[in-house]
């Protein structure tokens, strides 16, 4: 038919008469021809105008795709990135309950099943010591670096960039013994993205724009910065990725690109997709052609008109100018429909193609082949079908089948009838090129949902609206032991759950809701079954192991248990300690009264013995001083200094109990004036060096530069010289004395050192006490009352300073005490009672010095 048509049309041009036909054109038809050509300028402007807008939305919505893709890039490492959290935050309930005892182990259990993820390559717990315990290969310093930077960020996350790139998510992690710790999973970027083909290129970048994965893995190469890489600016990419959005400009390569950008959700990173800068070409085909088709309609009214005009001008032009209009349009639908005819003559097995047709399989133009010659252009394992289908054409009368050109990625569907009483095929042969790739797409897809689900944790089944089963995934199989037979597409909902109850040892209704089941399984595994209508009816029914779960909630009623009776005993035990305090009370008013009734007696005590010792003293200095004459014998001069030294002696020891009493009843008055700490130093080092020099003790001072303190003389004199007696007693001969002064921030410190016996740690914590000695074989020799350095003590605290001793038995003995600027006298009430190491007595302060 194709051959008789193309001879027909040149038939008719043959037949008509040149001068004819340029006289009619050039009388009546010559404005109509002016009318219908301002016509068609006008209409094609609009049609180009038209066309305009179309490829300009067109490239808008191809930015819009990849604004989209990047977008669900986001979505896609947003959701993963949470279930990330959710499972840092499940371990970290789980470690709350763990004993100390059981934390290591515990922790391990937990971060083995946190690495399982594909997209974890290593978790750990930072306890609060500073210990690491980790799972997966990781570096516990770089580990803990990174750790560090995301406790730091708000969102817990950190991007570690470089040619090993990470992800850091860290978590609080509450102990059972009330310290926090840090859980910590570090992530594998690559993971997290989607799989494209090489034509979509899908990235992730730190919140500066810094590459930290691509997928597929394009060789490119450059600075950090993703955006540079593709030659684009990393400040406008990281504006446009807030609120998500596309750009062109992009280069991969040779290439241009359109560039997709959005921010993930709670983390500081963006997600980028780099796909081809082109449109929809099918769809711009399919516009081209109704425009076309749009501009030809008039073109062809046009030419209605024309040939209405020339039916008077004759019968055969009209024929001929409607049989090549018809074949112009017939021309163009199969060329914009990305078509070809073909006519396949079986007894001469030789072919016609059309112009369109030889184009889709390589050839120029339209030509006339032989049937191996047309073979020859297709793949070579269509070959074999193709002759099948045409020799089947006789008894089916049609062919039908899709087929692929030879060397070229074009794929075709050759669509033919037999002509009847002929061994003539006719037929076209459609582009099916984009069909198949949305084939193959569509394949990929449901490939990557069926490796989703394969990877999930938990249990999927999906049913339809009759209840037949459509799909499942491995842990539904694990869960309840099917056999191969019982899980088949098409099995009913009833025969599934009968297959099921095999493993079922009892169902329980969930307090989730009515269509969720905690199901307990022969094998003391705990399953949470949840069933959801789907909006066609269908039903999909998701299940998770939750036995860890189950194991915690008796743990918990166990822990509750021991709680209430814990409560209990500690009630009890309340009440025991408020029992004893009432009688702690009673004893320490009994034993207050004991101590003033103490002090009292003392004080009156030692106003009675005085009045006679004053007496006895002073008639011993008159004797001793022979004031009405000599005495005698020289051994009455030796019992007199006997007398006299031994009535000294008793005074001192008389005046030291006095005060002591007078500071314990709060009756203890301090004089405080202004004076100069180096002159009371010097005046006791005047009084102590005899003493010192008796025994052969190097006596010095250090520190004569002290301000002036306000401060009560007889009392710091009496502090000083009790210090420095102490340490002369107890420092044997040819030992060292030494006396320091030091100006502090608000005061004066001064320090008293020897090289005596010292003191032992055990007797730090008894000296200091009144009437306090402590006995050693040094000690013995020598007299004391126990009282010199539980007095200073006293004495130093009433003027607001502090005493502290430092010693080391066998080395010697310091004895250090503060003097604010300013003392802070006590007008009432008990001086603080010395005890522990800051009092010490005579003997101790001299042996721990």
């Amino acid at each position: 038919m194709i051959r008789v048509g193309q001879q027909t049309a040149r038939d008719a041009k043959s037949d008509r008469s040149p001068v004819s036909a340029e006289t009619e054109a050039k009388g009546s038809l010559w404005p109509t021809t002016l009318a219908v050509i301002a016509f068609s300028l006008v209409f094609g402007c609009v049609i180009l105008v038209k066309l305009h807008q179309e490829w300009t939305a067109a490239r808008a919505e191809a930015e819009a795709s990849q604004a989209r893709t990047a977008a669900f890039i986001a979505e896609r490492v947003s959701g993963r990135l949470s279930e990330v959290r959710g499972a840092l935050a499940m371990a970290a309930s789980q470690l709350e309950v763990m004993s100390p005892a059981s934390l290591d182990a515990g922790a391990q259990a937990g971060l083995d099943n946190l690495i399982e993820a594909p997209w974890v390559d290593a978790a750990a717990l930072l306890t609060p010591d500073g210990r690491l315990i980790a799972s997966g290969e990781a570096d516990p310093d770089a580990l803990r670096e990174a750790a560090n930077a995301a406790l730091l960020s708000t969102s817990g996350l950190a991007a570690r960039p470089g040619q090993t790139p990470s992800l850091v998510i860290t978590a609080p992690a509450p102990l059972a013994d009330g310290s926090v710790g840090a859980l910590i999973a570090s992530l594998t970027p690559q993971a997290l993205l989607p799989r494209w083909n090489r034509d979509e290129v899908a990235m992730l970048t730190d919140a500066e724009g810094r590459l930290l994965a691509l997928n597929p893995d394009t060789p490119f190469t450059g600075a950090p910065y993703a955006a540079e890489r593709l030659g684009l600016d990393p400040e406008a990419v990281s504006d446009m990725s807030r609120n998500g959005g596309a750009m062109r400009g992009a280069h991969l390569g040779e290439d241009a690109r359109i560039l997709g950008a959005a921010a993930i959700n709670g983390a500081p990173l963006q997600a980028l997709s780099l796909g081809p800068d082109g449109i929809d070409r099918q769809a711009w085909n399919s516009t081209l052609l109704f425009h076309l088709l749009l501009f030809l309609a008039p073109l062809g009214t046009a030419g209605a008109l024309s040939i209405v005009l020339r039916n008077q001008m004759g019968r055969l032009g009209d024929t001929q100018a409607r049989l090549h209009d018809s074949e112009g349009r017939l021309h163009l639908a199969i060329e914009g429909a990305r078509c070809g005819v073909w006519d396949w003559d079986l007894d001469t097995d030789e072919v016609v193609l059309t112009d369109s047709f030889a184009q889709l399989i390589g050839r120029a133009r339209g030509e006339s082949l032989s049937g191996p010659e047309l073979l020859l252009l297709l793949g070579k394992e269509d070959r074999p079908k193709v002759r099948a289908a045409l020799r089947g054409a006789a008894n089916a009368q049609d062919v039908d089948l899709e087929v692929r050109a030879a060397g070229l990625p074009v794929w075709l569907q050759l669509r033919g009838r037999l002509l009847p009483h002929t061994r003539r095929i006719i037929g076209v042969a459609i582009d099916i090129t984009e069909r198949k790739g949305a084939q193959a797409r569509v394949a990929a897809a449901e490939s990557r949902l069926r490796a989703a689900l394969e990877s999930m944790s938990e249990s999927f089944v999906l049913w339809d609206a009759r209840g037949r089963l459509v799909l499942w995934n491995r842990k539904f199989r694990d869960f309840f032991g099917f056999n191969e037979p019982d899980l088949r597409i098409g099995s009913s909902y009833e025969q599934v759950e009968a297959a099921a109850a095999r493993a079922i040892k009892a169902a329980h209704a969930s307090e989730d809701g009515q269509d969720d089941y905690d199901l307990e399984l022969n094998d003391g595994r705990w399953i949470h079954y949840a069933e959801r209508r789907t909006a066609d009816g269908g039903l999909v029914s998701v299940g998770a192991d939750i036995t860890a779960l189950k194991d915690q909630q008796r743990a918990l009623k166990d822990n509750d248990r021991e709680m209430r009776r814990t409560v209990e005993n500690l009630r009890r035990s309340q009440e025991r300690v408020q029992e004893l305090a009432a009688n702690y009370e009673q004893e320490k008013i009994r034993a207050e009264e004991a101590n003033r009734s103490k002090s009292e007696f003392l004080a009156n005590m030692s106003h009675e013995l005085r009045t006679p010792l004053n007496a006895i003293n002073g008639f011993s200095e008159i004797m001793a001083g022979e004031m009405f004459g000599p005495l005698g014998h020289e051994r009455y001069q030796d019992y007199v200094r006997d007398i006299l030294s031994s009535g000294q002696h008793l005074l001192s020891l008389i005046n030291d109990i006095l005060d002591m009493s007078k500071i314990e009843a709060g009756k203890m008055q301090l004089q405080p004036e202004p004076l100069m700490p180096a002159e009371v130093i010097e005046q006791c080092v005047r009084i102590m060096r005899a003493r010192a020099e008796e025994k052969s003790i190097e006596l010095t001072v250090e520190g004569s530069e002290l301000p002036e303190i306000t401060a009560d003389p007889r009392a710091l004199k009496q502090v000083i010289l009790n210090l420095m007696s102490n340490a002369v007693k107890f420092t044997p001969e040819g030992g060292k004395v030494k006396l320091r002064g030091f100006q502090a921030a608000d005061g004066v410190v001064l320090q008293v050192s020897d090289t005596g016996i010292g003191i032992s740690e055990d007797d730090l914590q008894r000296v200091g006490r009144p009437f306090e000695q402590i006995e050693s074989q040094h000690s013995k020799k020598h007299q004391g009352s126990g009282l010199g350095l539980a007095l200073s003590k006293s004495l130093i605290e009433m003027h607001g300073g502090a005493l502290r001793i430092d010693s080391r038995l066998g080395e010697g003995t310091t004895v250090s005490f503060t003097l604010p600027a300013e003392p802070i006298v006590a007008d009432a009430g008990p001086a603080p009672r010395p005890s522990g190491q800051a009092a010490q007595t005579d003997e101790s302060l001299s042996a721990e010095a």
